[in-house]
């Protein structure tokens, strides 16, 4: 999977960036976040991203600077700004950002810029390996050979995520071990069953905030949580915020 950097320093912003987007069927990992240019240029480093979502004013460190400084790893940049001057646009250019975006953000806008990042990291990828197009669908098949498992569990989670379930519930069904499908969903998604089931659960119970007016506790219970102070624990921790508070700035944006 490719992986992403989110820099963005206000909170609700970025961690809408990263909840979002169509990730998961772009291929995608977002690999860590940081609220100014200074912690992004560190992650940058550490991680050496394909993509970097960020903003352009933050406080410490702005995010073109932060390009700048990172000009040396070959990622694709991604500006969502709340700013509309061509002073900027004509920096970003400068520095080869894919995308320049404004506020508020566009998911499908959005997903249109990932769609062609991708592309472009996928274009360098075969001119800097000089991969034959034989052995590149050769090493596609047998990617896809080893993610069957993955995807049927990940399928197993969006057709079941309101009931009581686990990973061992598919041991007979794929005739694997509890250990193996952890270790083959791990390698396809870089999370576990568990940690993906959670997130999968919190992405849902947003859709129902947003769809309709049911309380805290009905919402819990559709998307599988028997305990809603479990619920709020697991919500605080992806979102930043409890899911009551989540419901009232909701309901503040549609006034």
């Amino acid at each position: 999977m490719l992986k992403a950097l989110i820099v963005e320093d206000e909170e609700l912003i970025r961690q809408k960036l990263m909840f979002f987007p169509d990730f998961e069927s772009l291929g995608i990992k977002v690999v860590e976040t940081a609220s100014n240019g200074l912690e992004g240029v560190k992650l940058i480093k550490k991680h050496n991203p394909d993509i970097v979502i960020t903003d352009i004013k933050m406080p410490i460190k702005d995010g073109l600077s932060m390009i700048e400084d990172t000009l040396d790893y070959d990622y694709a940049a991604i500006i969502v700004s709340g700013f509309d001057e061509f002073e900027y646009a004509k920096k970003a250019l400068k520095f080869g950002v894919t995308d320049y975006l404004l506020k508020p953000v566009d998911i499908d806008e959005l997903n249109e810029a990932l769609k062609q990042s991708k592309n472009i990291y996928e274009m360098k990828r075969l001119y800097q390996n000089d991969i034959s197009r034989i052995e590149v669908l050769k090493e596609n098949v047998h990617n896809t050979k080893k993610s069957d498992e993955a995807i049927l569990m990940i399928d197993y989670i969006k057709r079941n995520f309101g009931e009581k379930i686990s990973i061992k519930d598919l041991e007979t069904k794929l005739n694997y071990s509890e250990s193996m499908l952890n270790k083959k969903f791990k390698q396809y998604t870089d999370m576990t069953f568990n940690e993906y089931l959670n997130r999968y659960r919190i992405k849902k119970a947003i859709d129902y905030m947003k769809s309709s007016d049911l309380i805290i506790l009905d919402i819990a219970y559709l998307t599988g949580f028997s305990n809603p102070k479990y619920f709020s624990k697991v919500f605080k921790k992806y979102i930043g915020i409890s899911p009551g508070k989540y419901q009232q700035k909701l309901k503040k944006e549609e006034n």
